[in-house]
């Protein structure tokens, strides 16, 4: 199983946190995922390899967050965004949209 760790831009709340949580639990391969709101960094376990880290960026970003590896390597899809779920074209409100 691989673990890999993403900076998750956006993210303000425990509703963030769930709503990040289920968006990378969606993407085929991954079977556990942990989010730590105060580093803004999601782990996620799996049976995913590197070439499906664009995969899981995208699904961070379909849910209204900015993503990329945590290591400092650039998003596959970043754009500014609304966060807490508020998805593409939604106006930002703060941060993270909802708090």
């Amino acid at each position: 199983m691989q673990t890999t760790e993403l900076k998750v831009d956006g993210m303000t709340c425990g509703s963030c946190v769930a709503s990040v949580t289920k968006a990378l639990e969606r993407v085929p391969g991954v079977q556990h995922v942990e989010v730590d709101l105060g580093s803004g960094i999601a782990r996620v376990r799996g049976e995913h390899a590197a070439h499906q880290v664009p995969e899981l960026v995208a699904a961070l970003v379909e849910a209204g967050y900015e993503a990329r590896v945590a290591t400092g390597a650039p998003a596959a899809h970043p754009r500014p965004v609304g966060g807490c779920g508020a998805g593409a074209g939604a106006p930002a409100k703060g941060r993270g949209g909802c708090c």
